[in-house]
C-alpha cells in the first residue's frame, strides 16, 4: 500500500514539474483552443463596412 501511495505522489509531484515547466507554450495552446475567436465580418453583405463609416454624417458636436 505504501508503495501505491509513493508512486500516485511522484506522479503529482512529476506532473506538477511538467506543467509548471511548460506552462507558457500550454496557456497559449489552451488560449488558441479553447479561447475568444475573432469576429469575422459578414460576408453575404454587398456594401463594405468602411466605405458606409466614410459617408456617414459628422457627429453634431463635431459639426462646424
Amino acid at each position: 500500500m505504501l508503495n501505491l501511495v509513493i508512486a500516485i505522489l511522484a506522479f503529482i509531484i512529476w506532473s506538477s514539474v511538467v506543467i509548471y515547466y511548460f506552462r507558457t507554450p500550454l496557456m497559449h495552446w489552451f488560449d488558441n483552443r479553447f479561447g475568444k475567436d475573432p469576429v469575422l465580418p459578414d460576408l453575404d453583405s454587398e456594401e463594405e463596412p468602411s466605405a458606409s463609416a466614410a459617408s456617414a454624417p459628422p457627429p453634431a458636436d463635431k459639426a462646424p
